[in-house]
């Protein structure tokens, strides 16, 4: 088969860097004999019709999306081109969003959509392929499939996960080329080109908000450090890449293979740049790992901290306290110069106006070189979204629009949308606009990236204007409730 995968159009996302997911499925598919193209809208500025001419040259069998419940529109709106181009056109979505969805909603969301891929997809996906193109229906055991039998009946298998990281090829990487994306995850990464990377996946915490174990499991998984010194190193010489970005949900988790990692970097003589972006457990750090951290190439990481009150970081099952907290960020810039991101959400339910100002007030008492402030935004599968489902606040399928990165949509806590939003602006003015923190974003801008990041983040956060949503009306993408 010819198949073409791509990154979708998107109003939200602004981020532009190589689809890692993608890049393993890719692989698979080219392993498995099948014909493969990337197209990342983000990256070529694509609109629908440029999508749409994309899929006419190709002329695929099959057309594979990633879904972030952020792009409900748009996906919905390339699935409708692509079947425009001719309706045998296989049409798969994964990613979060298949992930995390209720199955029948899926297909209410997207009508053109053939079939979806929950969780990890690397385990059934090349015998997934190799169905398609025989014609097979047969597919009660490819893991994590949603589907529809012949009768039309909505079927969703069993996710699972890569019990062994290191089975997995290496990403197509000369379908994306790293060389190619100018700005990654974050105000951290200064020096390019840079490339994501998974050392790990899974996480064991318990956190109410976070719907990460919905696509990747609780149970923690390593590559073998061998496979991932090799992986950098090919990077390095066939396209230059100078940092990799870890997108682990929880490196840190297992010290004794952080200390494995690093200790093997150092005997290897890897000379690699590294960060964490997606954050790592402050509890898990201790001085010895985070020196070690350092020489072996680590120059910046982020922190998930949440909230600053004791009772709300107790209420989403945080299992950190603000105390922890604040001793281990100044261990941290103790012991080491690396540059630390802290991860704040606001808006909580139950969360107070005064546990809100206490959440600003500790951000700007740590020495954090950055900070994020992101209003709760509640994910199907969630324990959040579960209790707010059962407590009548929110429906059963929930308003997806503006749930990208900087977008204050509604208030789930007790404090009016109005204040929610003055607060919103009051957290990122109350810390960003000290002198000291100014001078200290300057110090470290490395590169036009950098600059690209804190203008689109300041843009998005001062000029959207807030979402009016009304729990007791469905909108856009919504549908009746599943009976």
């Amino acid at each position: 088969m010819k198949i073409l995968f791509s990154v979708s159009v998107s109003k939200e996302r602004f981020n532009c860097i190589p689809d890692l997911g993608q890049g393993y499925l890719m692989s698979i598919a080219r392993n498995a004999g099948h014909e493969v193209k990337f197209v990342d809208c983000l990256l070529e500025h694509y609109t629908y019709d440029d999508f749409e001419r994309a899929v006419r040259e190709y002329a695929p069998d099959m057309v594979g999306l990633k879904a972030y419940s952020a792009d409900l529109e748009p996906i919905a709106e390339m699935l409708r081109r692509i079947k425009a181009v001719s309706p045998s056109i296989a049409t798969v979505l994964g990613g979060p969003h298949p992930s995390t969805e209720i199955p029948d909603q899926l297909f209410r969301q997207f009508p053109e959509m053939d079939y979806a891929i929950a969780g990890e997809a690397e385990p059934g996906f090349a015998r997934f392929l190799e169905r398609i193109a025989a014609g097979r229906t047969d597919l009660e055991d490819i893991q994590g499939l949603v589907w529809k039998d012949t009768g039309g009946a909505v079927r969703a298998n069993p996710k699972t996960l890569v019990e062994d990281l290191s089975t997995l090829p290496m990403p197509a990487w000369d379908l994306m080329d790293p060389r190619r994306y100018r700005w990654g995850y974050s105000f951290l990464t200064a020096r390019y080109p840079a490339a994501p990377m998974a050392m790990t996946r899974g996480c064991p915490y318990l956190c109410t908000f976070c719907g990460s174990y919905l696509v990747t499991g609780r149970k923690i998984r390593k590559r073998s450090v061998d496979g991932i010194i090799e992986e950098i190193r090919y990077l390095q010489k066939d396209y230059g890449v100078q940092t990799v970005d870890l997108v682990d949900e929880n490196f840190s988790f297992d010290r004794n293979f952080v200390v494995e990692v690093c200790t093997k970097f150092l005997s290897e003589n890897v000379k690699i740049a590294w960060n964490c972006p997606y954050g790592v457990r402050l509890d898990r750090l201790d001085e010895e790992t985070v020196k070690l951290m350092r020489r072996a190439g680590c120059f910046a990481f982020a922190v998930g901290i949440e909230s600053g009150s004791n009772r709300i970081l107790k209420q989403i099952k945080k299992a950190l306290t603000v105390e922890t907290v604040r001793e281990k960020v100044h261990m941290i810039k103790r012991v080491s110069d690396m540059a630390i991101m802290g991860y704040f959400i606001i808006g909580f339910p139950s969360e107070t106006r005064e546990e809100i100002e206490s959440t600003i007030q500790l951000a700007c008492s740590l020495p954090l070189d950055i900070a994020t402030f992101h209003p709760l935004r509640v994910t199907p599968g969630t324990e959040i979204y579960e209790d707010l489902v059962a407590a009548g606040a929110i429906f059963p399928h929930v308003e997806y629009t503006g749930l990208g990165h900087h977008y204050f949509v509604r208030s789930y806590c007790p404090v009016p949308d109005e204040e929610m939003r003055r607060l919103y602006k009051k957290a990122y003015a109350s810390f960003y606009f000290r002198p000291k923190v100014a001078l200290n974003l300057i110090r470290r801008v490395r590169s036009p990236a950098q600059v690209h990041t804190i203008v689109n983040g300041l843009t998005r956060m001062l000029k959207r204007p807030i979402g009016k949503f009304d729990p007791r009306k469905k909108k856009s993408l919504e549908t009746a409730p599943t009976a």
